[in-house]
């Protein structure tokens, strides 16, 4: 006569399942309606960023747009295609002193990772030269110019803004870029702020 003996040993798969399911917290309706709706935004948006150009296209971008610029998952490629920039820009400050010097302040751009921090003043140069109705935004900082001039011991008399720019050239053997040109496009007397 043979007897068995239990014992006990790991638990069986499906006992582990039962316990599992016991322990995670139940999502009410709400939460899984707001979790799908946010899911069905993302992939209407992803399908509208990558969609060919048509009616329902900008549609769904006009559904999309809040969502994805609030959420930070909006992408804009058109920096490296199908038309990339074909001009490098930026912009330099030209300060006129009283004893007939003249002070170049240019909009620093940082090296490795401080150009993440520094990109904004990129963008805010591109803005000042590129929108016809950023005057304040260029008096602004021309006056602010001024007052560096004037903290560094000097004596500024005009301010101008320049955008030096130079040609893209395409890949291939020869140089990456044509030759710097200078293109003032705001000047005003220094007054004292």
């Amino acid at each position: 006569m043979t007897t068995t003996q239990e014992t006990e040993g790991p638990p069986r798969p499906s006992e582990d399942l039962d316990e599992a399911r016991d322990d995670a917290p139940e999502m009410s309706g709400r939460k899984r309606l707001g979790v799908s709706v946010l899911i069905v935004l993302v992939l209407l948006g992803m399908l509208a960023s990558v969609a060919p150009r048509s009616q329902l296209r900008e549609e769904l971008r006009d559904v999309t747009r809040p969502f994805l610029l609030a959420s930070g998952v909006d992408q804009g490629w058109g920096v490296f295609s199908p038309s990339p920039p074909t001009t490098t820009n930026q912009v330099v400050a030209r300060v006129d002193r009283a004893d007939g010097t003249v002070g170049v302040y240019p909009m620093e751009g940082g090296i490795g990772i401080a150009e993440y921090w520094d990109y904004r003043w990129r963008k805010y140069a591109e803005q000042m030269w590129r929108k016809r109705g950023a005057e304040r935004e260029r008096v602004a900082f021309a006056g602010w110019i001024a007052d560096q001039d004037r903290a560094a011991g000097h004596e500024p008399v005009r301010v101008t803004l320049v955008r030096q720019t130079r040609q893209n050239l395409p890949p291939g053997p020869g140089p990456d870029a044509g030759e710097w040109r200078e293109i003032p496009f705001f000047t005003t007397p220094a007054s004292r702020r």
